[in-house]
């Protein structure tokens, strides 16, 4: 009979991912990871196979997590430009307030690794391409209620609102300037119209 895991997969990949986000990649040891997740190195093995599978299980894992996170907030029963407005401010907040300047693990994941890696370039492009759809719903649904009225096509603010919040990401940890950073959200709010 197999030997029954002593750990909680999803409480570990936390870990790993606390892990994963402060180091990145390439400055993640397998020491780092085993005293992170406080776990063995061979319950790392098998459970997660390598280095990689355990990093690409980690994105995923952070994808989904953040993308229903996501879903939720543009789900709520709010005017259209409140829930961009709120995003915004959410995403404000956890740049000014990590002490740590982490920024997005996906974001960091593909300036680290891409175009080296074809894992996380799909990754990138999926959880990418998932903010795209929610903002585009999003933006869509307050044109059919008079509440915005854009001047540039819905698909190209979507797309912009995208890229923002990820350069957001990046500058964010160079700057943890809220003042700065309330300026980006807000030029890109603009475009709302």
């Amino acid at each position: 009979m197999p030997r029954q895991k002593e750990f909680e997969r999803e409480e570990v990949l936390e870990k790993a991912l606390e892990v994963f986000w402060c180091n990145g990649y390439n400055g993640t040891s397998f020491a780092d990871l085993t005293e992170g997740m406080c776990i063995n190195r061979q319950s790392i093995y098998d459970t997660y196979g390598d280095k990689h599978t355990l990093f690409v299980e980690v994105l995923n894992h952070y994808s989904e997590k953040n993308g229903e996170a996501l879903k939720a907030h543009f789900a709520q029963d709010l005017p259209v430009r409140q829930l961009f407005r709120s995003y915004f401010d959410k995403a404000i907040a956890a740049q000014t307030q990590d002490k740590k300047s982490k920024g997005c693990l996906i974001n960091n994941a593909a300036l680290e690794m891409i175009p080296h890696d074809k894992d996380v370039k799909e990754i990138a492009q999926r959880n990418l391409n998932s903010m795209y759809e929610i903002f585009l719903t999003a933006i869509k649904k307050g044109i059919k209620t008079k509440e915005l009225a854009p001047t540039l096509p819905v698909e190209s603010i979507a797309m912009h609102i995208v890229t923002t919040l990820q350069g957001m990401n990046t500058v964010g940890k160079a700057f943890s300037d809220k003042k700065r950073m309330q300026s980006i959200a807000d030029a890109a709010m603009s475009t709302l119209g």
